[in-house]
């Protein structure tokens, strides 16, 4: 039976069986393959990021279904999946907010972030939608049609070396999305009654998978233009001409062997510059030996009054988020994950003030994986309180009065809870 005519006689208080579709499979393009063959052709120590790929279309509707925006805005993302198909070692800069975040909390340096060697950047910035033609036959009550339009798609890629800025690999492509429409009809009379048929069907390339697979054949091409031309020739001969086609301009022009020898040139110097500079986040951080610490000298009593300070409002903010993550009622849930958010706060705090006293070695480490830990639990009581929340307002509205919860513990010295006034 028909899921919408079963659907009209349902009652309301129960669940229609929804239907299962075709099943999840890996998302793969004609041209996976060549990106595959790329692993191990470019320097593992040299670094790739993917910087901005923005929608430049301006072309969106909302009228007859339409969803809004026609082109995908997570062009930069699968860039970033066909950098990492190939191989190639990818420092992810689409979301800094994290390490952003732990930098403030003085729980992350950022110099121990890998620093980006080349970074791919552009936009989508064609759109145009082709008048498309048809013919249709109509003979004796009986016909025939078929019709096909076609839409224009087309971007700009460009691999950029970070250190100096320069523009190392550029890539202008497009592709032809195409749609058509074909089908039948008759008309029959059968003494004095008249019978019509009609079939037909359509199909139409699925524009945001063709935007995927311009996008995989654009990153293939530009870390090509990082190879010498026989290497990238082994894997660009797996891509059938059926898939992707670039003709470049024959003329006796020597621009684009210019263009492949600098881009050469920028990423041996690059090489040059990350053996002279190793990456710290290439390197597991070596223990400091007895020497190392006698230079040093002790940690001062200031940092390690600190990092006790960040350790044990620390461990207060995991148990009072334990509390909070074990609460039956929201009320009891919220005020727990308060008051374990403000142990958090000033226990961070303290560890960065720590850090900016000197402190290092076990101490330093110590502290600042129980702070992590703190963060990871306040998380989850957060989240528990939310759940509590959304179970709540599911409820039928009771009249009650309203109750006020204080928190359980109050913090020594503090009448308002100020993480500012926590910190001496």
């Amino acid at each position: 039976m028909d899921d919408g005519f079963r659907l009209g006689f349902m009652p309301s208080t129960q669940n229609i069986e929804l239907p299962k579709g075709p099943p999840i499979e890996d998302l793969v393009t004609p041209f996976d393959t060549a990106l595959s063959c790329m692993q191990g052709k470019l320097e593992p120590s040299i670094s790739f990021a993917v910087g901005q790929v923005v929608d430049a279309t301006g072309k969106e509707t909302y009228a007859d279904g339409g969803s809004g925006k026609f082109v995908t805005q997570g062009a930069g993302e699968m860039v970033q999946s066909a950098l990492f198909r190939a191989g190639v070692t990818v420092v992810n800069r689409r979301d800094p907010n994290i390490a952003i975040v732990e930098q403030n909390w003085g729980i992350r340096d950022l110099k121990q972030q890998t620093p980006a060697n080349f970074y791919v950047s552009g936009s989508i910035n064609s759109l145009d939608f082709i008048p498309g033609g048809g013919v249709a036959v109509d003979v004796a009550g009986m016909g025939t049609r078929a019709k096909q339009s076609r839409i224009l798609i087309a971007l700009d890629l460009s691999m950029t070396d970070a250190f100096s800025g320069r523009i190392v690999g550029n890539v202008s492509l497009q592709k032809q999305i195409f749609t058509r429409e074909v089908g039948s009809a008759t008309d029959r009379f059968f003494g004095q009654t008249l019978l019509s048929l009609e079939a037909g069907g359509m199909e139409r390339e699925a524009v945001h998978f063709a935007m995927r697979q311009l996008l995989n054949f654009s990153t293939m091409e530009l870390l090509g233009q990082l190879m010498a031309r026989e290497t990238y020739e082994e894997c660009r001969s797996l891509v059938s001409p059926l898939d992707g086609n670039t003709r470049r301009p024959s003329g006796g022009l020597n621009f684009e062997k210019d263009q492949n020898e600098a881009a050469i040139a920028a990423l041996k110097l690059a090489k040059t510059r990350n053996i002279k500079e190793p990456m710290q986040a290439l390197q597991q951080p070596a223990a400091p030996n007895a020497k190392t610490q006698a230079q040093r000298g002790p940690v001062p009593q200031k940092a390690l009054e600190l990092a006790a300070r960040a350790t044990t409002y620390a461990g207060r903010a995991i148990n009072a988020a334990e509390v909070a993550t074990n609460a039956k009622t929201f009320d009891e849930a919220s005020s727990a994950a308060a008051e374990a958010t403000q142990f958090l706060a000033v226990s961070a705090a303290s560890l960065k003030l720590a850090s900016q006293n000197g402190l290092y070695g076990p101490e330093g480490d110590g502290a600042a994986m129980l702070v992590q830990q703190a963060m990871l639990a306040v998380q989850q009581a957060q989240q528990s309180a939310m759940r509590l929340k959304a179970k709540d307002e599911a409820k039928p509205e009771v009249d009650t009065a309203p109750v006020t919860t204080a928190p359980r513990n109050q913090i020594p010295g503090t009448k308002e809870s100020q993480t500012d006034q926590l910190i001496p």
